[in-house]
Parts: C-alpha cells; structure tokens; sequence
C-alpha cells in the first residue's frame, strides 16, 4: 500500500476504532474476569441504553444539531412508563405510549429549532430542566420499584440464546439505516446537514423534515428508557441525568462532527462500544464516579485533538 492509500484508509478510521482496541487489550490485561460472560453480558445491557442513544444523538447532529435535554427525557419516559405499570396498564399499550412520550419530547425541540430557528443548544438545554422537572413532579422526587416479569424480560431476557437487548439494538440499528440510506427522510436528513437553504428552494419541507428528525431521534429515546427502566427494575427521575453527555461523546469520537453535518451511524456504534469497555475498565479499578466522568471528558477532547490533527 502506497502512503496516499494509508492516508485515505488512515482518515476514515475514528478515533473510537483505535481507542477500542487499545481499551480492550488494555482491559483483557487489567482483570481476568474482563472476558467472562457475566461481564460481557453487563457491557451488553449497559452498551444497549448508550448505543440505541448515540443512534437518537446521531441523526439530530446530521441536522446541525445537538440534543441535550436526552438524558432526562430518558427519566421521563421511564417515570411514565412505571406509573402506567403500577396502574395496570396492558405492557403493549406502555411500550406504545413510552414512545410516544419520547416523540412527544422530541417534536418539542424540532418545533422550536426548526420552525422559530432557535439555537438547539439553548432549546435543548431548556427542554433539560422541562422534562426534568416533569419526572420530579410525577414521582415527587422517589423512585418508582418493582414491575412485573414480562416488562422485566425487555432487559433480562434472552431469546436463541443471546440476551433479549441484543435483539433490539440490532432493529434499532437496521431501521436507522433504513432510515438514512434507503428513504427519502435519509435524503433530507444529508440535505439539510448539508445546506438547509438549498433544500428549502428546491421546493422541500425542509422545517418539518427537521422536526422529524427530532421527533424520530425522540422516539429512540423513549425506546433506550424502556430498556434502562427494565434494566433497573426501577424508575427514578434523575436516573438519565449524564447520559446525553455520554452519547454526544459517542458520537464525536466515532466521528460525527455537528460543525460539518458528517458522521454515520456505524461510527457512532463504534463510539458508544469505546465509551462503554472505557467505563467498565474504570470500574475494574475502583475509579470513582466523579472521576470517570472527568476521564470520559477527558478522552472526548482526545478524540476531537486527533480528528483535527488527522484532517490536516
């Protein structure tokens, strides 16, 4: 291979694709128990929530945008879904309206970005402490426990042999590429990335399909909380409090760049997996909380040092 060919293959590699490597032997190294299937089955859980989010954060970013106010929308749609359990209601017709929430929230954003054209990071931040504030009110601050073994088997299960969330990070994932590559929403969505005001003279709707694109991104919220909520076997209104940040950090380091509108999902998935081995390797070491945070942030700036330094 000539030195432009490395070059060009050098330039389409993440940073998250060398970071992982480098993580997981570093891992395999640290404990013996890195590889054993009670702990990969812990990074597939928590690796669900994070990645099913980086897809939500992914599709907003191709817009232009950034979505802040995802960590505690995850909260929300916990919140209600386990209000609707406790009072009974069927689980499809909860899974449905989880959902919907997270829509709900989604269109929320998209309406104030795109039809008054506010910044997204003001409007986000906002919608923050809106549906923060939400969650606190319907639970009064506590936490919501205990559900029934169906609703538990979203995050507990296993089907063929494989745990159940797999399986839904794996629809997740295929109908984000359907929606981006094989649609003409996908088409808008690289449009208006690329330039919203020669979208808009070509005669298309280019304020609802960037609405859309927030409603969608909210929909895989709510699905991401039905998965931590599971999970958790509990509801509690700050639980998705940080994960937003942890997605955005996916997403950049796996590539995508709200600067330019670029990225694709497969980079962001690459992104989540990092961020995930790179938590449960702090784990390994006793590393508290705090501090991990500060490491995530840390290896985010890293990542776009290295994105800039190889663009050059």
């Amino acid at each position: 291979m000539d030195k432009e060919k490395f070059k060009k293959v050098f330039k389409r590699i993440p940073a998250a694709g060398f970071a992982l490597v480098f993580l997981l032997i570093f891992c395999s190294l640290l404990s013996k128990f890195f590889w054993t299937a009670e702990n990969l089955f812990n990074l597939g859980l928590q690796g669900t929530v994070l990645a099913i989010l980086a897809l939500s954060q992914t599709m907003v970013i191709l817009v232009e945008g950034i979505d802040l106010s995802s960590g505690p929308l995850v909260s929300l749609c916990g919140v209600v879904t386990a209000v609707l359990l406790h009072k009974g209601l069927g689980l499809p017709a909860v899974i449905l309206i989880c959902v919907a929430v997270g829509a709900a929230g989604g269109f929320f954003n998209g309406f104030f970005v795109a039809r008054l054209r506010l910044p997204p990071f003001v409007v986000t931040f906002g919608s923050m402490g809106i549906f923060t504030g939400l969650a606190l009110v319907i639970t009064q601050g506590s936490s919501i426990p205990g559900f029934g073994d169906a609703f538990r088997f979203i995050a507990s299960g296993s089907l063929l042999g494989l745990p159940f969330p797999i399986f839904i990070l794996g629809f997740m994932t295929l109908l984000t590429f359907v929606l981006l590559y094989h649609t003409k929403f996908g088409t808008y969505v690289f449009g208006i990335g690329g330039n919203q005001e020669a979208v808009h003279l070509v005669g298309v709707h280019d304020v609802f399909f960037k609405s859309a694109v927030y409603g969608v991104a909210g929909a895989f919220v709510g699905v991401a909380a039905l998965v931590m909520t599971s999970r958790l076997n509990a509801a509690h209104p700050l639980v998705g409090f940080g994960l937003e940040f942890e997605a955005i950090a996916a997403v950049i380091v796996g590539g995508c760049s709200w600067t330019l509108a670029n990225g694709n999902p497969w980079g962001s998935l690459l992104g989540a997996a990092t961020i995930v081995v790179l938590k449960n390797g702090l784990d390994v070491l006793d590393v508290p909380i705090p501090v991990q945070v500060a490491c995530v942030g840390a290896f985010l700036i890293l990542a776009v040092v290295y994105d800039t330094i190889k663009g050059d």
